[in-house]
């Protein structure tokens, strides 16, 4: 009777969730945490050089960080005492939510970026947050029975929005630039992950890590793609070297252009003809360029 009565305190209350829909997508509060992410950062890039120099930054990262992990204990926590929202005739064993998903990396590898100052974490969670890390966003059919009323809406929430406003903080505030050249560390480290996920989908029933094996409740864009394994890696494979290209850009661009530059610039040298035809049009440029009225003689 005390477990009965436990269970259904939790279901009915704020820690619980509703036995039918209760959010409902492109609504109001499924927007209203993205148009918060997106005023966090405009904030923080408007006062970056404040922030930089304030004396609480680094307790502001750490107290980021904290928020991020005990996020993650308290996902945890919920699922021991409430169960999966599935109801006692289909509840899951707790085994079945393993930390395998890449949200739950995204959010340990973040608060240790933000603690630690870590370049390496960074170029891992630049990658990884600002694509995976953004598609929930889109369509989180996870928290269908959970709306605000719940407390896993707002667990889901920080849990995708935090680390990627890290990202852009450490960006803002700390100079962070993505390394291009290093974008092998997400490929290896999800390339680790999809190997723990299928491991462990072959081998714990009703399991669907990184859906890799079957999409999930819900519509959600994981549901387009066909449930064989080998489809799904290649799919995911080739999704994921057109998102990182794509970040990518802002970086690979303003390179190309230097390399470009720095090519001309050697062929003209190795071609004193060319080198010749360079100085003069620099030199009549020069000439034709009239004086700064502003400009004092001394």
């Amino acid at each position: 009777m005390g477990d009965t009565f436990v269970y259904e305190f939790f279901h009915e209350g704020f820690f619980g969730y509703s036995l039918e829909q209760d959010f409902t997508y492109f609504s109001f509060w499924h927007f209203l945490p993205i148009i918060l992410l997106g005023v966090a950062i405009w904030l923080t890039w408007r006062f970056r050089e404040k922030l930089a120099n304030w004396k609480g930054e680094e307790h502001f990262r750490f107290i980021l960080a904290a928020i991020l992990i005990l996020n993650e204990g308290f996902y945890y926590w919920r699922l021991l005492y409430v169960g999966n929202g599935g109801g006692d005739s289909t509840q899951k064993q707790l085994i079945t939510y393993l930390p395998l998903q890449v949200c739950e990396w995204m959010a340990y590898l973040s608060a240790f970026m933000l603690m630690k100052k870590s370049k390496s974490m960074f170029d891992i969670c630049y990658y990884v947050c600002l694509t995976l890390g953004i598609i929930p966003y889109l369509t989180p059919a996870v928290i269908m029975q959970t709306g605000p009323a719940y407390a896993r809406y707002y667990q889901f929430w920080l849990e995708h929005i935090l680390p990627v406003y890290a990202v852009f903080y450490m960006i803002f505030v700390h100079g962070f630039r993505a390394n291009w050249r290093k974008v092998y560390k997400p490929f290896a480290l999800l390339a680790v992950m999809a190997t723990l996920a299928i491991i462990a989908n072959t081998n714990i029933p009703d399991a669907n890590f990184m859906y890799l094996a079957s999409g999930t409740a819900g519509d959600s864009i994981a549901n387009i793609l066909p449930e064989s394994i080998p489809v799904r890696l290649v799919l995911y494979v080739g999704i994921l070297i057109v998102l990182f290209t794509l970040i990518s850009l802002p970086h690979l661009i303003p390179e190309l252009k230097a390399w470009r530059k720095k090519k001309k610039a050697a062929s003209a040298s190795a071609d004193p003809i060319a080198a010749e035809i360079t100085e003069t049009a620099i030199a009549e440029v020069t000439e034709e360029t009239p004086p700064d009225p502003e400009t004092k003689e001394e």
